[in-house]
């Protein structure tokens, strides 16, 4: 139904009494999430106008700054609309379907030039798939005895509990460390919600926040990972949830130190947030393999990536630790997809424990390191910022977004924007690379992207129209 703009002083204002009569919880996350279920509903529909923020606290008898950050959260997922001295309306009851930061970081293929902007590992690097798969097939009936089989092989739980960075209570493997990200947004993340991450931070990870409603709370970052002041600061406001990237943090490449990771345990241990680490790199970055697990076991969740070492397309990542999250996570997969493929599982039985597969692991390793340390030595050169690049990303300073990608693309150079991957502004400009592509055995090749990028670095915007 639609409703008649009134008054704004509230009299007769029918948006007042329907709002306050929804309202059963008079905080910002109780009153954002009344609201968001009388839109859901249809009872507000698209092009109402809601109450003034004034008239609704006096109505429920509480601030008009707690129905201030109401509104803000359901602005935030696009719930809502503000148009100034005309008001508040409902903007649309359809969620968006594009994750538009996720959308923003690469393109097209290129027909030609070199594209850096990808963010996946060098298929020439990955261990083959083919001798895995020919043991397994050579020896399998039929994987699947029941629907109701343990969803995680027993082989390849023993290999994950050996190699996990603590103990977890639990563990299982889903289809990717996005999917894992992904399940535990929905179990653990409600409308209104604060939750901490890093910036610059993963794209997709802003998406699923953005859309489940949370408020991002942002986390500066230095050489060794978070700033514990940042951290204690966001904390001060009672996040339901932190999420980090431990080792080669994307995009940045930033792996956090052992002295680190117990600073930052130090400060969590008065919270009651719970820890989310998406450790996507895996097995090819040089990093410790630290964990605040390691502190806080039963508050942390690990995701741990075999994309980037072991192939995209097995599409595994194990999730292990705190059981009051992966035992529902379970639950709901088993009226889902129920489990991830064990035939794939298999593979990955056989990747993990053969000598070959081993090193083909390691040295795909040394060679990203390699040439992530030889793209930034070369823009240090000339005078160029870049982080301290764990994996295979870099994150390179430069003097304008738009400049630097205009000028990269005239030479024949994709990168990612830097933009997409920030939850609030920066003090810097940047743009990320991935350096694992490279062959660093084509110098001509590399020096070509570096001075590419220095060119780009030190673009100046242009006046637009000019």
């Amino acid at each position: 139904m639609a409703l008649t703009i009134v008054p704004t002083d509230g009299s007769g204002d029918p948006a007042v009494s329907l709002v306050a009569g929804a309202v059963l919880d008079k905080s910002p996350k109780g009153i954002a999430a009344a609201v968001h279920r009388l839109i859901r509903a249809g009872t507000l529909e698209t092009g109402d106008r809601l109450p003034t923020v004034r008239d609704l606290a006096k109505e429920l008898g509480i601030s008009p700054a707690t129905v201030s950050e109401a509104w803000q959260a359901l602005a935030a997922v696009g719930a809502i609309q503000a148009r100034g001295r005309a008001g508040t309306f409902v903007r649309t009851t359809v969620e968006p379907t594009r994750p538009a930061r996720y959308l923003g970081i690469g393109g097209a293929p290129l027909a030609e030039g070199i594209n850096l902007s990808t963010g996946t590992p060098d298929p020439l690097l990955l261990p083959p798939l083919r001798e895995a798969l020919e043991r397994v097939v050579a020896r399998s009936g039929s994987w699947t005895t029941s629907y109701l089989d343990d969803p995680v092989l027993p082989e390849l739980e023993t290999l994950l509990r050996r190699s996990w960075p603590f103990v977890p209570a639990r563990l299982t493997v889903v289809d990717g460390a996005l999917d894992g990200l992904s399940r535990v947004v929905d179990q653990v993340i409600r409308l209104g919600d604060r939750v901490a991450m890093e910036n610059p931070g993963f794209p997709p990870l802003i998406d699923l926040l953005e859309r489940s409603g949370a408020e991002i709370l942002p986390l500066a970052m230095d050489d060794e990972g978070i700033v514990p002041a940042s951290l204690a600061q966001a904390l001060a406001v009672e996040p339901v949830a932190v999420f980090l990237q431990p080792r080669a943090q994307n995009p940045t490449g930033i792996s956090m130190s052992t002295a680190r990771c117990a600073q930052l345990a130090q400060v969590l241990s008065t919270s009651r947030a719970l820890v989310v680490e998406d450790d996507h790199s895996g097995d090819i970055a040089t990093g410790e393999d630290v964990s605040l697990g390691k502190h806080l076991p039963d508050r942390t969740v690990h995701i741990r990536s075999y994309s980037k070492s072991h192939g995209p397309d097995l599409r595994i990542a194990a999730v292990g630790g705190s059981a009051d999250i992966v035992d529902p996570m379970v639950s709901r997969r088993m009226l889902g997809p129920g489990w991830t493929s064990r035939l794939l599982q298999a593979v990955l039985v056989e990747l993990l424990t053969d000598p070959a597969a081993i090193a083909a692991v390691r040295r795909a390793r040394a060679t990203y390191a390699m040439r992530s340390l030889a793209v930034r030595a070369g823009l240090a050169g000339e005078g160029v910022v870049s982080t301290t690049g764990d994996g295979i990303n870099a994150w390179v300073q430069v003097v304008d977004e738009r400049a630097a990608l205009i000028t990269l693309a005239a030479l024949g150079v994709r990168v990612s924007p830097g933009s997409p991957f920030m939850v609030t502004a920066l003090p810097s400009t940047h743009v990320r690379v991935t350096t694992g592509v490279l062959d660093e055995h084509d110098a001509a090749q590399l020096q070509h992207v570096i001075s590419a990028l220095a060119a780009a670095a030190k673009a100046e915007p242009t006046l637009r129209g000019v």
